[in-house]
């Protein structure tokens, strides 16, 4: 399987929006309970819940179609619906986290190409820290000082614009 059992369930999950909510099964019900069901309010009343926004949805004749306009939508009610509208909120929280890890793993194919197959671990690591976080400004004659601190046999590292001439 390609993916693996928590990334079915979050897309189980999609079913309870709106647009959708008329083709979720007792299945995919049972799954989204048995993933969210630590993070609902009161787990009991899911089903009860899940049975009262599906009759209100197929009733409307316009349904949001997204997770941020299902949440702000005022027929959705936090009040009536608690634990689905958890379940949105994570939903909404998940698809933030996913795209981060993949835009870092975006990078590391980026920094990690044919010409930087014989790198050392801790040096990929090294540059794929820098890529990911070049919002960070680096002191560079800082970072060369401590490096001829570190090495001081290497090579001799002399600022030529410091040097006088007589």
């Amino acid at each position: 399987m390609r993916f693996g059992q928590e990334a079915v369930s979050v897309v189980r999950a999609l079913s309870i929006l709106p647009s959708r909510v008329h083709l979720i099964s007792q299945e995919m019900e049972n799954d989204i309970y048995d993933y969210y069901n630590a993070d609902m309010p009161s787990p009991e009343t899911f089903r009860q819940e899940m049975r009262i926004w599906k009759s209100f949805w197929e009733n409307q004749p316009d349904k949001p179609e997204s997770i941020t306009s299902t949440l702000t939508d005022v027929r959705a009610c936090s009040i009536l619906f608690p634990n689905i509208m958890k379940v949105l909120f994570l939903l909404a929280l998940t698809s933030v986290m996913s795209s981060s890890t993949e835009r870092a793993n975006s990078s590391l194919k980026l920094i990690k190409n044919d010409l930087r197959s014989t790198m050392k671990e801790d040096r990929i690591n090294a540059l794929f820290l820098l890529y990911v976080h070049r919002d960070i400004k680096l002191d560079y004659d800082k970072i060369i000082d401590d490096y001829a601190m570190r090495n001081p046999r290497k090579m001799v590292l002399m600022n030529p614009l410091s040097l006088s001439i007589h």
